[in-house]
């Protein structure tokens, strides 16, 4: 459940306060809101994901992480992976950068995933590309920055993502690897 603070918490004051907990937690300018656990589903596609990136990043300047703390602004949140430049100095906590994000949407974070995050995400500087991955059905939409600034969106339920700033390519069939779903 999502926690109203009774006084107004700056990044810092999250930041400090979050670095005691036990659990991940994000915060949107004005609330706490606990990191729940995903689903099968959700870990697997996450799991399928990192380890592609992680393949195809290799001899790159670039760096997949898993749930890494991102400050944008005021905002803090923990993207299921992010792609960052590399290297990172291995006690980083917080990073306030990236060049691809990726959420794998869920029943109860989806509308937070397609509206809140996209409007964080989108004030990242480097950021070239954010996707959302579907967990019930193999499906992606790619939010990719455009010269000039403006975001396009596109829609897959098959064949590849092409990453804009990554130079690769991303195969949908390897992201849902091991899932089944409904016809």
């Amino acid at each position: 459940m999502d926690t109203v603070l009774d006084r107004p918490w700056t990044a810092e004051t999250f930041l400090a306060w979050e670095d005691r907990q036990e659990g991940k937690h994000e915060f949107d300018g004005r609330r706490v809101i606990p990191m729940r656990g995903g689903s099968l589903a959700h870990q697997d596609i996450v799991f399928n994901l990192r380890t592609l990136l992680g393949r195809l990043l290799a001899g790159h300047p670039f760096r997949a992480v898993h749930e890494m703390r991102l400050r944008i602004g005021a905002h803090i949140r923990y993207p299921d992976v992010l792609v960052c430049v590399g290297p990172l100095d291995q006690t980083t906590r917080t990073l306030t950068d990236g060049v691809a994000i990726f959420e794998v949407l869920s029943d109860d974070n989806a509308t937070t995933d397609r509206v809140e995050k996209l409007i964080d995400y989108a004030a990242v500087p480097a950021l070239r590309c954010y996707v959302m991955l579907e967990h019930t059905a193999m499906a992606a939409t790619l939010f990719r920055r455009e010269p000039g600034g403006t975001w396009t969106a596109s829609a897959h339920t098959d064949g590849a993502l092409i990453l804009p700033g990554l130079d690769i390519t991303l195969p949908l069939a390897d992201l849902y690897q091991g899932l089944t779903f409904p016809a």
